[in-house]
């Protein structure tokens, strides 16, 4: 059974207490702070420093497993594995990666972005429905509405950027690449809100946005390849300069 507290957690009051501890470990985890090959405290430690029971402790222990995060060993304890054992595509791995600001994470994100995006702006060419098509304008303008008010509107425009390039993906008429698209819309939602800081790089993004949008909606298949590769090429460069590099 849990014990009261008597003062605050180190875990947050959001989601289960299941939830909580597997986002803790997680976190810590993912940003280095248990690196691989490190082993976790051990159950009762974890529990008193976490205010949870050993059932919870463990619980959550066996959802990181599953994540390919860390081995439980008998006796041995629990061991970090290193990274390259981790399942990347795991919705909450990924989450984690964003939230702890991982820049290689956000290089890697937008790489595959590189591959995937351009050959599905292709195919929504191809196949978009005219339901996909007005959502997409939809998306795009709630862009372009909402562009001139950044920062104080990036919420806002962060929500129909992120649509834009979910319906794009959807638009595919490929179930894997939507797929795709739903595992990666944390990390995604992140990357872009990296980047509707900088006004520049907004500049920059939004007339290439309508170019990808030009070319689906008439059905143009290369051009829209090509559109959106050239966009992910820019958003890669914007986001290089918002490291500060």
């Amino acid at each position: 059974m849990t014990r009261a507290r008597t003062h605050a957690s180190p875990l947050g009051r959001h989601r289960t207490m299941h939830g909580q501890v597997v986002e803790w470990l997680g976190l810590r985890i993912v940003s280095g702070e248990l690196p691989g090959g490190s082993q976790l405290p051990n159950e009762a430690e974890l529990a008193a420093t976490l205010e949870v029971s050993r059932g919870g402790v463990r619980e959550a222990v066996k959802a990181l497993a599953a994540k390919g995060l860390v081995e439980p060993r008998p006796r041995l304890g629990t061991r970090v594995l290193p990274r390259g054992e981790w399942n990347l595509m795991d919705r909450e791995v990924i989450d984690w990666h964003s939230r702890a600001g991982d820049a290689t994470f956000l290089a890697h994100l937008l790489e595959l972005r590189l591959v995937v995006e351009p050959g599905a702006a292709a195919f929504a060419a191809a196949r978009a429905t005219e339901e996909q098509l007005l959502t997409l304008q939809t998306a795009y303008d709630g862009m372009a509405e909402h562009a001139d008010d950044l920062p104080a509107s990036e919420d806002e425009f962060v929500r129909a950027d992120l649509a834009f390039h979910l319906t794009l993906l959807q638009s595919s008429g490929n179930q894997l690449i939507e797929q795709l698209g739903r595992l990666l819309e944390t990390g995604l939602r992140h990357s872009l809100q990296v980047l509707s800081h900088p006004s520049t790089s907004v500049q920059e993004t939004l007339p290439l946005h309508r170019a990808v949008l030009v070319a689906v909606r008439a059905r143009r298949e290369t051009a829209a390849f090509r559109a959106m590769r050239k966009l992910i090429e820019t958003t890669a460069d914007a986001a290089e300069r918002a490291r500060g590099y």
